[in-house]
């Protein structure tokens, strides 16, 4: 199970816990034979689930005006490119070997370094702003 800090925002912490789930889920998966399906579908929730929790961050750090929105969108972005490439490389090559790697490790540290450093001062700022407001 992932480990990873809470942030200020309920619907984040929310999201977050979702994505560790399904996170987990599909690696419960790769250690079972002849779950090549289920993979697909579970790592098409999990792309689903990322991209409605990126737009929805998104827009409340547009609607706080948070200054480095840019940047933050431009990682989503950029996540979710790497995303698209894995689901695209199990559907034709079903490399158990090569998902489960990128899940134990690349997507892990980026979950935990994304959550801990750029949500935590995203969350940090929206809700400074809403108790302004």
């Amino acid at each position: 199970m992932l480990t990873y800090p809470q942030v200020a925002l309920d619907f984040m912490n929310r999201d977050h816990a979702e994505f560790v789930t399904m996170h987990d889920h599909v690696l419960s998966l790769l250690a079972q034979d002849g779950a090549d399906e289920a993979i697909e579908v579970a790592l098409s929730q999990l792309f689903q689930h990322t991209q409605h929790h990126f737009t929805e961050e998104e827009q409340a750090m547009q609607a706080a005006q948070f200054p480095p929105y840019p940047m933050h969108k431009m990682e989503h972005d950029r996540v979710l490119a790497i995303l698209a490439q894995q689901v695209s490389a199990w559907q034709q090559t079903q490399d158990v070997v090569v998902l489960r790697e990128f899940f134990e490790v690349a997507l892990t540290q980026w979950f935990t370094q994304h959550v801990g450093m750029m949500d935590r001062v995203t969350a940090q700022y929206i809700a400074q702003h809403a108790s302004l407001n």
